[in-house]
């Protein structure tokens, strides 16, 4: 997965794998978590917002299943 930098002080890049519908998060903290089975407009949107963390909390966090990597 290619990884975009974001600008956030918590997530320091994201990256989608479009075939196995996979998000994964690198945390500033270098923790690198996997989320599955998300839609492609959640990645999308991810990558357009502001707050990128409010966004991690509230759309992605918990509500799909996590994988740490």
């Amino acid at each position: 997965m290619v990884h975009h930098p974001v600008r956030s002080s918590r997530i320091a890049s994201i990256a989608y794998d479009e075939r196995s519908a996979t998000l994964e998060i690198r945390f500033v903290d270098r923790r690198t978590l996997q989320y599955q089975r998300v839609p492609a407009r959640i990645y999308n949107d991810f990558l357009q917002v502001v707050s990128k963390g409010r966004f991690y909390d509230g759309v992605v966090k918990g509500k799909f299943t996590e994988v740490k990597v």
